[in-house]
Formats: structure tokens, C-alpha cells, sequence
């Protein structure tokens, strides 16, 4: 599968929760609270070509996900995806550990997801600030975009170790997982 998408930078995600379903947008999965670990072989061989092997875990479930950069629309993040969801995160760790892989780094957030018409919308709350994460076609992506009232210069492709990166040199501090403080995550 093509995963075409955008981020959105947004203040509070209350607020922009009330917007997007003023704009007609339909909670598809409620808040929850979801942990993503990245891994990668020996000498960085997925990260080195722009990939990612990530497990996920997201309320009672899980996905063990595979991305790597593909062709498509200027402006946006444009990636070939192969994921299956796992009834058991913690087990496919293991293995994938025992395979040779290795945990590079860890994010979490609570998301959102919501629809509107063609518009996959995933409101993401993290650490670093609420982000909304907009996956379709390029056009109703464009289009939504409009209608938050946005720009195609505020929209972001940089994924979530990007931000992280920027926001710790920003700050002048190592660059670490983004984890919400002990407590945040329930």
C-alpha cells in the first residue's frame, strides 16, 4: 500500500478536536494511548535507506509495521507501507530480537483517529507538542488542508524522530525517545 500523508503543528487538541468535527470529521477509534518501537539491523542497514521496521502497540492491540520512501506528489510524505496487525506486540519483539534486530527508538502519543470523506485524520498528542497527521490522496489532502484554514507551507513530512531531533537541538539537549513523563501515559 501507498501511505501518502501530512502533519499539521496545532495548539490544543481539544480545540482542534471540536474543529475537525465542526468540519464533519467522524471519531473512528476514540483517544488512546499508543507506544511505537523502531528497529533496525546491524549498521543501521533499514535507517540507512530511509526504512523502518516499527512495532506498535495501541490500546488492547498491535501492528508490526514495515515503511520505506517511495514516488509520489511533491509536498507530501510519500511511503510504501506493509503492515499486519499482531495479537501479541510483546512476543513479536522477542523474536524480532532474537533475529538479530534492535530497538533504535521509542515514541508514544495519544491518537485520535477520525475520518472525512477520503481524509484519514490522526490527531497525535505527544511530548513535543499535538500534531495532526492527515493520510489519503494528495488532492482531498490538499483539500482538507484548506479547509482547516491551513497552507501548503504549514504542512510537515518530517516524521516524528525528525521533530524529536529538531526539538532537543532547539533546546540544546540529546536527542532521546519521546516518551511522555512517568504518569502521562494513563
Amino acid at each position: 500500500m501507498l501511505e501518502v500523508e501530512v502533519k499539521i503543528a496545532i495548539g490544543s487538541a481539544s480545540e482542534a478536536l471540536d474543529r475537525l468535527l465542526e468540519l464533519g470529521a467522524a471519531i473512528e477509534h476514540p483517544r488512546e494511548f499508543e507506544e511505537n518501537i523502531l528497529l533496525d539491523v546491524g549498521g543501521g542497514k533499514l535507517s540507512s535507506k530511509g526504512a523502518l521496521l516499527r512495532v506498535r502497540r495501541y490500546g488492547a492491540s498491535g501492528t508490526l509495521t514495515y515503511k520505506e520512501p517511495a514516488a509520489g506528489p511533491a509536498g507530501f510524505k510519500v511511503r510504501r507501507e506493509l503492515e499486519a496487525e499482531i495479537p501479541d506486540p510483546e512476543a513479536i519483539l522477542r523474536i524480532l530480537e532474537a533475529s538479530g534486530f534492535t530497538r533504535i527508538w521509542t515514541y508514544e502519543k495519544f491518537r485520535t483517529v477520525l475520518g472525512a470523506g477520503d481524509v484519514e485524520i490522526l490527531l497525535d498528542e505527544t511530548p513535543i507538542g499535538n500534531f495532526l497527521e492527515l493520510e489519503g490522496r494528495a488532492d482531498a489532502i490538499a483539500e482538507f488542508v484548506g479547509r482547516l484554514g491551513k497552507r501548503p507551507e504549514d504542512c510537515i513530512t518530517a516524521s516524528y524522530r525528525e521533530l524529536m531531533e529538531r526539538w532537543c537541538c532547539e533546546r540544546g539537549l540529546p536527542v532521546a525517545d519521546l516518551l511522555f513523563a512517568r504518569g502521562e501515559t494513563r
